[in-house]
């Protein structure tokens, strides 16, 4: 498209400079709306529409808000005024800390590129991966351009109107400012495209933690799931009702690494014929099975046979004549097809298809449901996903837009994502090379980023080592602050480095792009890849990649330290840690504190309250103690309770296992010891990273152990050091634990030499529905559910020691 097409699309009739950004757009995702960001601020500023000491006002914080909010500030920094205006608190809200699964190009499969995860954009650029971390991503450039621009963020504050004037200028009406409102040279409408409807029953919203990425806590034999909906949102929580207890991601790359052989063409071909003239009206369902099912090779069956969910019904609905649209992603459409046909190819027959049948009555948000001509029925889970609601968005504008000519969007076309234009792309590669200081640098060349905070460089030998930075080995953790990449220039050998090496490694796992160029290569490369190996994280589904590449010349850097290495490690590790410590504290403020933000265990009000008031005195225990802080923040992240922590268990202690490997058991090992009569606290010695007066414990995050997810019988095989064991991602009950028994001891066998009494066992205490029910309750019903542990566990003591006695 040309600036003047663009202009013309998004420009408001009737005023000079009030624009729509994506509003009422197609393909919707992150990296589309992004695109047309670019586009738009571009063709603005090409077309002269804003004078160079202009004034900007946009109108929404989501990602095309923030995308043209950055890409003002960076190629308009003369602006007079820049102000982005949000009704929540913060940008990105609906995306903060949700696991569902944003890929750049994905949507555009099986086009070539779409497997790239990379967004490639000159600036707000990120990878693919969960909504949290894109979100963070885009944040934290954001902020940057806050701190270093005339852009100002209003958060909290909704715009209550626009007044365009008969000239150029628009006053813009906030809550709070007077009448007549500020004014600006011209406003840019990103007001998205709403929350989705009915969210005010049983339905969660899309970008919540999904109920479906684990298994199913009932026991009822055969769960009912009633997904209603056939847009990609209902198509994706179809796929996580019927995958078995897999998060999204791990959905979308299954689909995504299928080898569907000849099946592929006849997918592409059926994909034309449906956007071709008339290609509305075809049953893409009924195509499927007739020409790509014949084709598609056993091994994808046995693939998608072998990870369906066991013992679950899932009725699909939709009102429509035919389950699938053509305006849904490809790639959402296989996988419901590839699961519905797997499904009734080996007879279950647990998924049942429910087309052209309409509710009957109101729309059942909660309750009983009641299709046309069925009887009612109440599901296990509901997921109505039946578009969003946008009119709270358009509601402060109806009177400007009311003659918007774009409010619907059809297309002839598929539609794909939009490109940049090369009038953006080249302006915009401008403007990021101008703020790095340095042209592109060469494609297989980590780029060298002069002066930036990015860039370390070591060298020295075993006796001493330089640190040059313009971060201090003191204020490592500013490292994790920035989302800058991280390039180590490591002049001296990893044998030399030493304790370092667990340093560097711990600082680079937890950074968005992680590379060392070191002259000895083969050594950095063999000790990086061990400290940061899959299995040395807390749980699956995480990595810490390194490019480890041969010796370029770094930059000059300032030096900022001369000493051991084991001193220099020390140091490091010290400020890691502080900054650890700093971030789990902002992430249970966020959990317990008015912002309440949702991780998966609602917590009653005033629970919420005594929780906060307890890590407080927690905070200020870890605060004064570094041994206290370092083993309290280690043994959350680790089933491993040494007497002396390794420097190399450390690697794993970082942001990138913030949530939930680390803000969890500590939340449980709060609630332990606000309910349970025993008040823990953090503790710095072994065994354990809690105790009080006769109890030790150990809160811990870890998802698996020895790469085996958690489980009673994994748990019970190990052997714990302390008295209570907190396991917060264990979702088995008390009782099923107390139930595994090792394979050589029997019930009403004597303890042996060397052997404990179930008495002295550890008490092992999973996050189980019920205590998580408990949670939501309050804190008597926690109290009461910790008291039947203990009574439950009292009692099978008892019962032990009375077969031995009578034995």
């Amino acid at each position: 498209m040309t600036a003047d097409e663009i202009i013309a699309e998004a420009l408001v009739p009737g005023t000079h400079s009030v624009f729509v950004l994506g509003s009422f757009e197609q393909r919707v995702t992150v990296y589309a709306q992004q695109v047309r960001a670019f586009n738009l601020v571009d063709a603005i500023l090409s077309r002269g529409l804003l004078q160079e000491t202009g004034s900007v006002a946009i109108v929404g914080g989501g990602a095309a808000g923030i995308t043209a909010a950055v890409a003002l500030a960076r190629a308009a920094p003369n602006l007079k005024a820049l102000d982005l205006f949000e009704r929540r608190s913060n940008v990105l809200d609906l995306q903060h800390h949700s696991s569902r699964y944003l890929h750049p190009h994905f949507y555009d499969w099986p086009n070539a590129g779409s497997d790239n995860g990379d967004a490639g954009l000159p600036l707000m650029n990120w990878t693919a991966g969960s909504a949290g971390e894109v979100a963070a991503t885009l944040r934290s450039q954001f902020d940057d351009a806050r701190r270093s621009s005339i852009l100002q963020f209003h958060p909290d504050l909704g715009v209550t109107g626009l007044r365009p004037s008969n000239t150029s200028t628009v006053r813009v009406l906030i809550p709070g400012s007077s009448a007549l409102g500020k004014i600006y040279d011209v406003v840019i409408l990103a007001i998205g495209f709403g929350l989705e409807a009915f969210l005010d029953g049983d339905t969660p919203s899309y970008w919540l933690p999904s109920q479906m990425s684990a298994a199913l806590l009932t026991n009822q034999p055969d769960p009912l799931i009633f997904v209603s909906g056939n847009g990609d949102g209902g198509l994706v929580d179809f796929q996580m009702a019927a995958f078995n207890a897999m998060e999204h991601q791990a959905i979308c790359e299954l689909i995504q690494n299928l080898d569907l052989g000849p099946a592929k063409a006849a997918l592409q071909l059926i994909e034309q014929e449906a956007w071709a003239v008339g290609g509305e009206q075809l049953d893409l369902l009924a195509q499927y099975r007739d020409r790509v099912r014949p084709l598609v090779p056993q091994a994808v069956w046995q693939t998608i046979v072998a990870n369906l969910r066991p013992h679950a019904r899932i009725r699909f609905h939709t009102n429509e004549a035919r389950l699938l649209r053509r305006t849904t992603a490809l790639h959402n459409r296989l996988a419901v097809f590839l699961l519905i046909e797997a499904d009734h190819s080996i007879e279950r027959d647990l998924i049942e298809i429910v087309t052209d049948i309409p509710f009957v009555g109101v729309l059942p948000t909660t309750g009983a449901i009641t299709l046309e001509g069925s009887a009612p029925f109440t599901p296990y889970r509901r997921f109505l996903r039946l578009g969003p609601d946008s009119r709270p968005n358009l509601a402060p504008f109806h009177e400007v837009l009311s003659t918007f000519p774009n409010r619907s969007r059809a297309s002839a076309t598929r539609p794909e994502s939009p490109q940049l234009t090369p009038a953006a792309r080249s302006r915009f590669e401008a403007v990021a090379a101008a703020l790095l200081g340095m042209a592109p640098a060469p494609p297989d060349i980590p780029p060298v980023v002069v002066g930036d905070m990015n860039c370390l460089l070591l060298r020295g030998n075993a006796g001493t080592v330089e640190w040059r930075s313009q971060i201090a080995p003191t204020d490592a953790g500013q490292y994790w602050v920035s989302s800058r990449p991280l390039i180590v220039y490591a002049e001296l050998s990893a044998a030399d480095a030493g304790p370092l090496v667990a340093a560097v490694a711990r600082i680079g796992a937890h950074v968005s792009n992680f590379s060392i160029c070191a002259r000895d290569a083969g050594g950095w490369r063999a000790a990086i890849t061990k400290l940061c190996a899959a299995r040395e994280l807390p749980g699956p589904d995480l990595a810490a990649p390194c490019l480890v590449s041969d010796w370029v010349d770094p930059p000059a850097l300032a030096a900022q330290a001369s000493i051991a290495s084991v001193h220099l490690s020390e140091a490091v590790h010290a400020a890691l840690d502080d900054e650890m410590l700093r971030q789990l504290r902002g992430a249970l403020h966020d959990i317990l504190g008015p912002a309440a933000v949702e991780m998966g265990w609602p917590i009653e009000a005033a629970l919420k309250t005594r929780l906060w008031a307890q890590w407080e005195i927690w905070h200020a225990a870890l605060l004064s103690d570094g041994a206290t802080r370092r083993r309290f923040l280690l043994l959350l992240a680790t089933e491993q309770d040494p007497i002396n922590l390794r420097d190399e268990l450390l690697v794993r202690v970082g942001p990138k296992i913030l949530r939930p490997f680390l803000t969890k058991p500590a939340l449980f090992g709060l609630t332990f010891a606000v309910c349970s009569g025993h008040a823990l606290v953090p503790s710095g010695g072994p065994p354990g990273n809690v105790a009080t007066q006769g109890i030790t414990g150990h809160a811990c995050g870890v998802g698996w152990i020895g790469g085996r997810d958690l489980g009673a019988t994994c748990v019970m095989r190990r052997t714990w050091s302390t008295g209570v064991v907190l396991l917060a991602q264990l979702k088995d009950a008390f009782q099923l634990i107390e139930g595994e028994r090792r394979f050589d001891r029997a019930a009403g066998d004597p303890p042996k030499v060397g052997t404990t009494s179930l008495a002295e066992e550890p008490l092992v205490i999973g996050a189980d529905e019920i205590f998580v029910t408990a949670l939501e309750a309050g804190e008597q019903t926690v109290q009461d559910y910790l008291q039947s542990i203990f009574t439950s566990r009292s009692e099978a003591a008892r019962a032990g020691l009375e077969e031995v006695a009578h034995g």
